[in-house]
């Protein structure tokens, strides 16, 4: 029996495969549970216009970021932060606050997950790391005290 997985199943298949199984186990812990459905011509059209619509949108996502890093590469982010005297900061520099940085300045939206870079603690030029699934790029951003 031709069934269409529904979630990941360890040692079975990923979500989305089209797969044969025994008609026992697939009626019997397969369908039941609700792990899979059977393998009709609807549904495996609906299976292939859903890989498709997710794949134009992952494409187009990942052609917003290649954009977004186009702009930051050329372009300096300058946070301006409380210090003391001695010019150490109060708060370290986080990835949230770089975002929103970049969001204020720029107006990208960039997701805090995306940006890789350890808590930043001084005054000066940094380069952060913006990653996207297997999209990478860099900014740069100065940190100067108020």
């Amino acid at each position: 029996m031709k069934v269409i997985l529904v979630t990941d199943i360890p040692k079975i298949g990923q979500k989305g495969d089209v797969k044969d199984f025994n008609d026992g186990f697939a009626q019997n812990v397969l369908l039941s549970k609700g792990k899979a459905i059977l393998a009709t011509p609807k549904a495996l059209s609906d299976l292939a216009l859903k890989k498709m619509t997710e794949r134009r949108k992952k494409q187009k996502e990942n052609e917003e970021f290649l954009s977004i890093l186009s702009i930051l590469n050329s372009e300096k982010i300058v946070i301006k932060v409380k210090t003391n005297e001695k010019g150490n900061l109060f708060q370290s520099v986080t990835s949230k606050d770089i975002s929103n940085e970049i969001n204020k300045q720029k107006g990208l939206l960039i997701d805090e997950s995306n940006i890789q870079t350890e808590h930043l603690k001084s005054i000066g030029n940094h380069k952060i790391i913006l990653k996207k699934g297997n999209l990478k790029g860099e900014c740069k951003i100065i940190i100067e005290s108020l």
